[in-house]
């Protein structure tokens, strides 16, 4: 056993096999006393299979993840041994186990239930675990793992694993513990301005004249709009994941994002591992690139990583791609995924891991996604140096933040059970050191004609009244995390496919958009916060608010950075969801819609119609905006305008810079003193682009305003609100 100090705080413990014999406690203390301990470790001896049937052999079969091409006629035989192994801790009774990821259930607090830890469609597995007691605990091998609450203590069972590394972190609060973890793994990189806008999305758009057009759409309904996306079907029919585009349907792939780069739009490109004809199919073969009996590309190696981006740059990052969408990288997941009923949990990971383990190492098998991305991310850094990354990804690791990497929690079905639990699910994975996540707003799956078991409630999509309150509702969600994305199958998903511009469907979708915009300067300021501090943009009620320990357990809203409290609305307004129940901790609060100030302590119903749902202003809170954005080119740089809600001191890192590439930025400390009622800009940190001319509002309790326009230089300055 050895264990090593890493930081103030920060332990590591690493153990082998021959340290299961005679274990003996591990303690982890600090002047409050003993917070952890482990009290067990046991191994067991494991072989390791490997299919050895030649790459790429098998039929090309139609799956929910496309054509894949898997074979398991050839035979397995031993090429090593592993071990399984468990680990016991012991923990305080009664706190908050929380963590581990995003899943498809919807649970926040694991100290009494049973997780299990593998990558699939849904599930983005992080064996992360953090404590409401100041505490985190990292297990950083790569294998499934079972995950075990038993109230006042744990287990983590490993399936494969040599050694086995753990580390400890402590802090004050479970906020601190997430900038640790950040500091460990490596913080986030800021992704370009435009990311943090509107991304449409569907499946699918079929030509590059469809994209245009539905681009010039959105700017000629005066719809804000930063990106598009070309999800699967790209290339010719039966090239299943080449990524040489289909000539006759996208005939020019410079011409295209040069039309759309026009209009201001991005364009993303959904790219795949698995491959089942075609040049890259052919070069993957010379290279013996795949996975055994697969078509699979092997992460893994280096070469093969290689090969992949040479593929990716060829056509579409040469022709100006902006992004691109890592689509079904686990990549094994349809043992499970087929019929209409869904499996017992613990024979889907059965099947998960027996199918994964004898075509890839049994102790990475949960690191595909996470080296997948990695591979595209070191040489998109240095072909494109000037160009910050951008990466969706299904599946990925603690360290997809640092990779310019966005997870999203996969193919979820319309259903308002599945939007309550996706709220769950947003704030456990950012409290679990994911930091730029997002869904499928409206869910994947609308439609139950599909054979599968995960499938939606409306099989008239957009035409469902029910569909498209459902819809709103999701997309007002969206709004609301680091990335805002639509996206799915069955119906359309453009905002005018939900009815005319004088229905409110269509109203609230573009209000929402339009408010997405106008928090366009708060967001990227707040996301730069999470790169420089280590801590995510969404903030669970225990991390925000470590000192009121009665807001610990509420698991359905949450802070979006320093000054928004959201709870988004998952009933229909005919079970009760015209009116919405929040908990507002302490101190002051402001309705963002209506202005209105509420106290906190205390949990207020608010109304919700259609085109409201619950966000609240913290007191003393400097939130900067941007009137009639429809782009993230539209924003100022600087933000013009700062709303300064009265009742308490605050203060604001206004941040800001070219949106893209690695310039050099601008912050403008701003300070707000209630008893003063005055506002301080002091100097500039980084050059100020132009002269600023700025509006600055006081909001008071009585829901008064007062307005002043200033002429900011760089230099320091006060601005008085006293009468």
């Amino acid at each position: 056993m050895k264990r090593t100090m890493l930081a103030d705080g920060v332990t590591r413990v690493v153990l082998g096999p021959e340290d299961a014999a005679g274990f003996q406690t591990i303690r982890f203390s600090d002047d409050r006393g003993t917070y952890l301990e482990q009290t067990g470790f046991s191994c067991t001896e494991r072989p390791v299979f490997r299919l050895d049937s030649a790459a790429g052999a098998g039929d090309v079969r139609r799956t929910a993840n496309g054509e894949v091409v898997l074979s398991n006629e050839g035979q397995t035989k031993q090429i090593r041994t592993s071990h399984s192994a468990q680990l016991r801790f012991a923990c305080a009774e009664g706190e908050i186990l929380t963590g581990l990821g995003q899943h498809e259930e919807g649970f926040f607090d694991y100290a009494r239930r049973e997780e299990r830890l593998y990558q699939h469609n849904m599930k983005i597995s992080v064996p992360f675990l953090l404590s409401s007691g100041g505490w985190g605990l990292l297990i950083e091998n790569g294998c499934a793992m079972r995950f075990r609450g038993e109230g006042n203590g744990f287990t983590f069972q490993l399936d494969a694993a040599g050694e086995i590394s753990y580390v400890v972190i402590r802090a004050e609060n479970c906020a601190e513990v997430l900038k640790k973890l950040s500091a460990l793994i490596g913080k986030p990189t800021l992704l370009p301005k435009w990311a943090f806008g509107y991304i449409q999305s569907k499946e699918r758009y079929k030509t590059s004249k469809e994209l245009i057009e539905t681009a010039a759409a959105f700017r000629h309904r005066g719809l804000g709009l930063d990106c598009i996306v070309l999800d699967w079907c790209s290339w010719r029919d039966g090239c299943w994941g080449d990524k040489t585009p289909d000539p006759e349907r996208f005939p020019d792939v410079r011409e295209l994002a040069d039309t759309l780069h026009r209009m201001n739009v991005r364009l993303m490109v959904s790219i795949w591992p698995n491959t089942a004809k075609g040049q890259d199919c052919d070069e993957f073969l010379a290279a013996d690139a795949f996975l055994p009996g697969s078509r699979i590309y092997d992460a893994f190696s280096a070469e093969a990583r290689e090969l992949y981006w040479k593929q990716c740059k060829r056509h579409w990052m040469a022709g100006g791609t902006d992004a691109l969408w890592c689509d079904s990288c686990e990549p094994i997941t349809d043992p499970d995924w087929c019929g209409e009923e869904k499996r017992d949990e613990d024979e889907r990971m059965r099947l998960l891991t027996e199918a994964s383990g004898v075509r890839m190492d049994p102790e990475r098998m949960n690191d595909y996604g996470a080296v997948h991305v990695r591979g595209i991310y070191e040489h998109w850094r240095k072909d494109y140096p000037e160009k910050r990354p951008v990466i969706l990804s299904r599946s990925g690791g603690l360290d997809s933040g640092a990779l310019g990497t966005i997870l999203w929690s996969g193919d979820v079905a319309a259903r308002w059970d599945v939007l309550r639990k996706q709220v769950t699910e947003a704030i456990r994975t950012a409290i679990s050191g994911i930091f730029w996540w997002t869904f499928d707003i409206g869910g994947f799956f609308v439609d139950r004609k599909e054979p599968w078991f995960w499938r939606g409630d409306y099989p008239d999509g957009v035409q469902d009244p029910g569909y498209r309150e459902l819809y709103i509702r999701w997309f007002q969600f969206g709004s609301m995390l680091p990335v805002f994305r639509s996206h799915g199958t069955d119906t359309p998903r453009e905002p005018w496919q939900f009815g005319g511009e004088d229905s409110p469907e269509y109203i609230c979708i573009k209000e929402t958009i339009g408010l997405r915009y106008r928090l366009m300067p708060y967001l990227y300021s707040t996301a730069e916060q999470a790169c420089r501090e280590g801590i995510p943009m969404i903030r669970a009620m225990l991390a925000a608010f470590p000192e009121e320990s009665a807001l610990h357990r509420l698991d359905d809203q949450y802070m979006l950075g320093d000054v928004l409290l959201v709870k988004p609305v998952a009933r229909a307004i005919q079970d009760g969801g015209d009116r919405t129940e929040i908990t507002l901790p302490s101190g002051g609060w402001y309705d963002f819609f209506t202005g209105d100030f509420v106290s906190g302590g205390q949990t207020v119903f608010t109304a919700t119609p259609l085109n409201r749902f619950p966000v609240f202003v913290r007191a003393g809170s400097i939130l900067p905006t941007a009137e009639g954005a429809q782009c993230a080119a539209d924003v100022p740089t600087p933000a013009r305008e700062l709303t300064v809600y009265e009742g308490a001191d605050g203060t604001l890192l206004l941040y800001d810079d070219a949106g893209d590439g690695y310039g050099e930025g601008t912050t403008i400390p701003v300070r707000y003193s209630d008893a003063e009622q005055s506002v301080e800009l002091q100097e500039v940190i980084g050059r100020l682009p132009e002269l600023a001319e700025m509006t600055i509002r006081l909001h008071r309790r009585d829901g008064t305003q007062t307005e002043r326009v200033v002429c900011y230089e760089g230099r320091g300055i006060r601005v008085s609100f006293r009468e």
